[in-house]
This record gives C-alpha cells, sequence and structure tokens, in this order.
C-alpha cells in the first residue's frame, strides 16, 4: 500500500524535539528501557520483525515498501490470517504480531514488553506526540518463532492511518527515536509499521469469536 508524499513530508518536517519512548511505556505501567543506547557489536539479545518479506534483521533498514510489514497483521480471530484484513470499526479485532529470535545482534531466550500505538486517521506521524498508545503484553521470546495475537476493540475511523508494534526488553532496547516514525523504523529492527484502512461494522456483524482469549502466543522451534 503507497504512503502518501504528504504523510512523508508531515513526518519529515517535524519538530526535532520529542520526548523519547521510555515515557510513553512508562505511562503504560510496563518497566521503562535503559537509558544506553547498546553497542549493536556486543553479545546482547535480538528480537526482530520484518519490515519486508526478504528482511533479514540488519538495521538501518533501507529498502521499500517497510510500512506494510508481513509480521503485522490484522486478522478476524485470534488463529491468525494468511494476509492482513481491513480492521473493523466496532467489532474485535486482533492484531497477530511474528517475534523471530534470533537476529544479527544477539541470541538467547529474551522477556520484554511488546507494545501497539495507532495513529489517527488521516493524522501527523509526528512520534511521539500524533500516536495512540493501544494495548502491550509481556512475552518471553525462546529461540525461534513466537506469534503473539492480541484483540483489538476500539479501532478509529473508518478511515486511513497507521499502526506499529514495538519491542522492548532490558537486554534488546531501541538504538534510535527520532520525531520520524520513517527512521525509527528503519534504524529499529524491535519496530514495524502497517498502514491501514478501517471499515464500519456492518449490522449483520460477523466477525467471529465475541470473547477471545487476551493473548496466545506459539513458538515454533
Amino acid at each position: 500500500m503507497a504512503i502518501s508524499g504528504s504523510r512523508l513530508r508531515r513526518a519529515a518536517t517535524a519538530l526535532l524535539a520529542g520526548v523519547a519512548l521510555a515515557g510513553l511505556l512508562g505511562a503504560t505501567a510496563t518497566a521503562a528501557p535503559p537509558e544506553a543506547t547498546p553497542d549493536r557489536l556486543m553479545t546482547v539479545t535480538d528480537v526482530w520483525m520484518r519490515d519486508v518479506a526478504g528482511d533479514v534483521g540488519l538495521q538501518p533498514h533501507s529498502g521499500y515498501v517497510i510500512w506494510a510489514s508481513p509480521d503485522l497483521k490484522i486478522c478476524p480471530t485470534a488463529a491468525g490470517c494468511s494476509s492482513s484484513v481491513p480492521p473493523v470499526v466496532g467489532g474485535t479485532n486482533h492484531i497477530v504480531t511474528t517475534l523471530r529470535n534470533p537476529g544479527p545482534y544477539g541470541e538467547g531466550a529474551d522477556s520484554g514488553t511488546l507494545a501497539f500505538y495507532r495513529s489517527s486517521p488521516s493524522g501527523s506521524l509526528v512520534w511521539p506526540t500524533a500516536w495512540t498508545f493501544v494495548t502491550s503484553v509481556i512475552v518471553t521470546v525462546p529461540p525461534g518463532v513466537t506469534t503473539v495475537s492480541v484483540p483489538w476493540i476500539s479501532v478509529p475511523g473508518p478511515g486511513h492511518f497507521s499502526l506499529i508494534a514495538v519491542w522492548q526488553s532490558p537486554t534488546d532496547p531501541l538504538v534510535l527515536v527520532t520525531p520520524d516514525i520513517l527512521t525509527n523504523v528503519r534504524h529499529n529492527n524491535n519496530i514495524v509499521w502497517r498502514d491501514l484502512d478501517s471499515v464500519a461494522l456492518l449490522a449483520s456483524g460477523g466477525l467471529g469469536a465475541k470473547h477471545p482469549p487476551a493473548v496466545r502466543t506459539t513458538s515454533v522451534g
């Protein structure tokens, strides 16, 4: 899905002053990340998500299109789906995220916070002021591929907006955070981005189970 030039220009021309990501995460009662920036040559854990299908986790990622991550999808049920579907306003949707371990900068099982933020329909993308916290979960990620599904009810719109997933742990923090979301995604293999177009709930419903599990985590070696 193409991103409009006006949205990129809004992000690129944003004020260079911003609040660090730790401030937002602190508001959600999760542990704040370490202040130190890790040396990407040191042995640390490295849980990551793909920006594009051929991504191998290297930072920074220079390819396009990075606002349609295959590891961040909206699905009608907690069981997942082969491709992302439009989120439904007023219904129960599911954010399905694929976490990969290890990446190119570390190894070993890790426990951390997986948080989700959304922009407003047709709004700014300046980080963090233009983003709204959706939810977060604490996840343990062993070596292999871990799929996490969380329900999402408060979908904005109908309209066009963006969703990001952010993974952090004490041994796998973000290495660069700026007001430009495009820069943040490129320089952190633990942030992924998906553009979305929400739709209205049909009168007949049809979204599956009304009370899905809060989180489902599956590890495949």
